[in-house]
């Protein structure tokens, strides 16, 4: 074996380079060495020229003068003793200047990068932090800045009156807050928004954020490919457990107020158990696929949802707590509040949320009882003086006095194809699994094997089983195969966002297309059109979609508002849990026929006197409901006084209980 020849420059270029790599100060000290052998050596080849300097000393003093000043370069005689100084100066133009200057703006460059990059503490108390950076993120923030009239009294519970908020982002960078800026709704406040580097699985990472001095954290859940072995539920567990274990933490009762989407409603326990503070965990899968079912079984409902879970839309759900009214029954106080509708208390038992929807309007108010109102603004919740009513008060009968909707509806067969695959359709299958009324038929076109499919589907629900499945391998952009499924021959149609894609603008291209495609193959078809829903992961999306025929979900803004609504008020997750949730109160839609009633004028006042004798509540009215021209228009919280003339073309909108 051959040896290797030792080189004397080596350790001299290895020691050289493990000090600069330690930082500027062991650059600077590496720099001044290098000096100083430059001094020494051009003292040592000036001192036989002679000249007025004493000694070593004196001559290296020379050298070192000329070295870091060129202005001594003109006091010196002789042809060598001139040529030495040119060097000492030029040297001293690269080592002393250039070198020095170097290190200084590399250490200051780098200094800047490091302190944008958002890793020293906060120091803020009262906060919000939003952990995490995802699709949800964004639409979050907007939330919370379009809510002003709930963060400010939120913020009033905590001796607050500005909104401080903390995003802690695994890459916090400027072109997030550029992203930021973009939005119309943030615009110039982005740059009140405080955006740290971190990793919120680490425990030290979230004392960057100051956590245990925030009035409230957000921990929306990250986009996983169903093939990752660590889930985002598995990385929200974790997150709520390095909050609660934290080793600077004394006492539990310390513990923030979290809110936490959960994709798997299976994890709902785990997530619990690992949080013994104050939490409300959204499952954000099975929210969205109940908003499908429903909206299935309700053609038109994704319109009410929208605007009750959109921002910046017209009516929005409230709860008061009116301490004037404790003892009172609901049809003494209803008079009260002309501008808005009741829907309901929520009830406090054991620090636990009962939301009770379309009460009786003879159920008494109890100490702690929320009131839960249907309104345009916060002002409308404030109660009228009792002297400035004029409405009289709607109750509800007895039980065997109701009036009885006739019921259209029977056991029917629906027909259902879903275009794409995602992590939500299990939830979906096993959400039609538990209506009884409609027995569903439900074709699926995706690239996914069926096999996998098939037992994702098994390993969710038991009663999926109930559903008729068929699974088609093939992709749904290829005309052809979507042709030979017959697509004129369904119901219903959706559209699922695929989740395959990390990009929901790819995710939405492809749904848009497909939609055009389905446009191509059905139009020419006799008979009624198939019912089209789309599953859109951008909001900047929705105005592409501009078939009359066709619904919008859009499944991050959605998810981002109740995340976002639920930590300004917590109790408005048992209301949203309640609605979503088979068994409990829905919305629905009643015609006139359903209520025994003829075509005509009628007052809003009237239409909830009648709903309210089926034991239902009126929300509203969809005028041209049944219109495929573009005319529908969905009326929310309407004023009492205000005259529909209703056709059987028109549909009520009503909150019952099954």
């Amino acid at each position: 074996m051959a040896k290797s020849r030792f080189r004397l420059t080596h350790p001299i270029k290895f020691f050289i380079e493990r000090q600069f790599v330690k930082g500027a100060k062991y650059q600077l000290l590496a720099v001044v060495a290098l000096i100083g052998f430059i001094s020494l050596i051009g003292g040592i080849l000036a001192l036989p020229t002679g000249g007025d300097v004493d000694g070593v000393g004196e001559s290296i003093w020379w050298a070192f003068l000329r070295l870091t000043d060129p202005g001594y370069l003109g006091d010196d005689e002789g042809t060598m003793r001139r040529i030495i100084s040119t060097f000492l100066t030029v040297s001293g133009y690269v080592v002393f200047l250039g070198a020095l200057v170097a290190i200084m703006t590399q250490w200051l460059t780098s200094k800047m990068a490091e302190l944008e990059q958002g890793l020293t503490p906060v120091a803020v108390k009262n906060h919000i932090v939003i952990l995490g950076w995802t699709d949800r993120t964004h639409s979050i923030v907007v939330e919370l800045f379009q809510s002003e009239g709930k963060l400010k009294r939120f913020l009033a519970r905590f001796g607050t009156s500005k909104l401080q908020l903390v995003i802690l982002a695994e890459n916090s960078s400027a072109k997030l807050t550029r992203e930021l800026k973009a939005d119309r709704f943030i615009g110039k406040r982005a740059d009140e928004i405080i955006l740290r580097t971190g990793n919120p699985l680490q425990t030290e990472h979230l004392l960057r954020a100051d956590c245990y001095n925030a009035s409230a954290i957000i921990i929306p859940s990250s986009k996983k490919g169903g093939q990752d072995l660590v889930s985002a539920d598995v990385e929200t567990v974790k997150t709520l457990l390095s909050l609660s274990n934290n080793p600077k933490l004394k006492e539990n009762n310390q513990l923030p107020y979290v809110v936490a989407e959960i994709q798997d409603e299976k994890k709902l326990t785990v997530a619990k158990r690992s949080y013994p503070g104050p939490l409300e965990v959204i499952s954000g899968d099975s929210i969205i696929s109940r908003l499908i079912a429903q909206n299935i079984r309700h053609i038109g409902l994704s319109e009410v949802y929208r605007e009750l879970l959109s921002r910046g839309i017209k009516s929005d759900l409230y709860t008061r707590e009116h301490k004037e009214f404790i003892g009172k029954k609901i049809y003494e106080i209803e008079p009260r509040f002309p501008n808005c509708i009741i829907l309901g208390l929520v009830r406090t038992e054991n620090s636990v949320f009962i939301p009770m929807l379309n009460v009786r309007h003879d159920a008494e108010i109890q100490e702690n009882d929320r009131i839960i109102f249907l309104a345009n603004s916060h002002d409308d919740t404030n109660p009228r003086k009792e002297s400035s009513v004029q409405h009289k008060a709607i109750f509800s009968p007895p039980d065997d006095k109701k009036i009885k909707y006739r019921s259209t509806s029977s056991a029917q067969i629906k027909k259902v194809l879903i275009l794409g695959w995602n992590k939500r359709i299990p939830a979906l299958i096993h959400e039609l699994s538990t209506y009884e009324d409609v027995h569903f038929e439900i074709t699926i076109i995706s690239i996914i094997p069926e096999k996998i499919r098939k037992k994702r589907i098994s390993d969710y629900s038991q009663k999926a089983s109930k559903i008729s499945c068929i699974h088609v391998e093939a992709d749904f952009m290829e005309e052809n195969e979507l042709r030979s499924v017959k697509p004129q021959t369904f119901n219903h149609i959706l559209f699922m966002s695929s989740d395959l894609l990390s990009d929901g603008e790819e995710a939405d291209a492809r749904t848009i297309v497909g939609k055009i495609m389905l446009e191509n193959i059905i139009e020419n078809q006799a008979g009624n059109s198939p019912h089209v829903l789309l599953e859109l992961a951008n909001a900047d999306n929705n105005h592409l979609i501009k078939s009359p025929g066709s619904e919008v979900i859009i499944s991050p803004v959605i998810i981002s508002h109740l995340l976002a609504q639920v930590a300004l008020r917590r109790e408005l997750q048992s209301i949203y849990t309640e609605l979503f949730t088979v068994g409990g109160a829905e919305i629905e839609f009643r015609s006139l026929n359903q209520y025994n009633l003829s075509a005509g004028t009628f007052k809003f006042s009237r239409i909830e006197e009648i709903a309210s004798g089926s034991g239902e509540t009126a929300m509203g009215i969809y005028k041209n409901y049944f219109s495929s021209n573009g005319t529908k228009k969905l009326i929310l919280n309407p004023s009492k006084n205000h005259e529909f003339q209703v056709t059987e073309n028109d549909q009520f909108v009503i909150l019952m209980n099954y």
